[in-house]
């Protein structure tokens, strides 16, 4: 289990570190973002180096904490972690459960071919519409997952969801006649 210290408490995870977002310090799916961000912002004042002589490790885990929370893929590959030690963060991890739907990598292979042949903005703006739609269905199966319990669902949704994640960052760094790399 994780530790951290904030003036002089012991917190377990990050969902400790903001308790009037997560009131039964829970890991949860659902996060109301604007109350994540402004408890984020008033412990950030607090705890900031600019503000406090001690600050500067504590500044640095609200951060670290507040990021993994706001963010889907990163909020779920934690939630992995803390709930059934899945760290879906090695690449090994990830790759086994890649291997179980080779269909998966094969069509995010096919849309990264297709991205990399065009060469009009507009069809690049609706390939992004598509990618951006599938990375929000995922997010909403995994609330469904988590809610369940369902954790094995979860693991490859997470792993899904990070691969439609990199294609996002691919049509961002889209340039005509340019290639593109893919991230796995």
């Amino acid at each position: 289990m994780l530790r951290f210290s904030i003036q002089r408490r012991f917190i377990t995870t990050f969902y400790h570190l903001f308790p009037k977002t997560f009131p039964k310090k829970l890991p949860i799916w659902s996060i109301d973002q604007s109350k994540l961000r402004k408890e984020y912002r008033q412990l950030q004042a607090q705890h900031h180096p600019d503000m406090v002589q001690q600050g500067s490790e504590q500044s640095s885990t609200l951060n670290q904490a507040y990021h993994t929370l706001k963010d889907p893929l990163r909020r779920s590959q934690y939630m992995l972690k803390l709930l059934r030690n899945i760290d879906l963060t090695r690449e090994q991890t990830s790759h086994e459960v890649t291997t179980s739907d080779p269909q998966l990598l094969l069509k995010v292979l096919d849309i990264h071919d297709e991205l990399s042949q065009l060469d009009d903005e507009a069809d690049v703006k609706n390939l992004a519409n598509e990618n951006k739609q599938r990375i929000q269905n995922i997010e909403a199966h995994l609330e469904q997952c988590y809610n369940k319990e369902d954790y094995a669902s979860a693991v490859k949704l997470t792993v899904e969801l990070k691969y439609w994640y990199n294609l996002a960052k691919a049509f961002k760094e889209w340039v005509p006649g340019e290639s593109l790399e893919l991230n796995h």
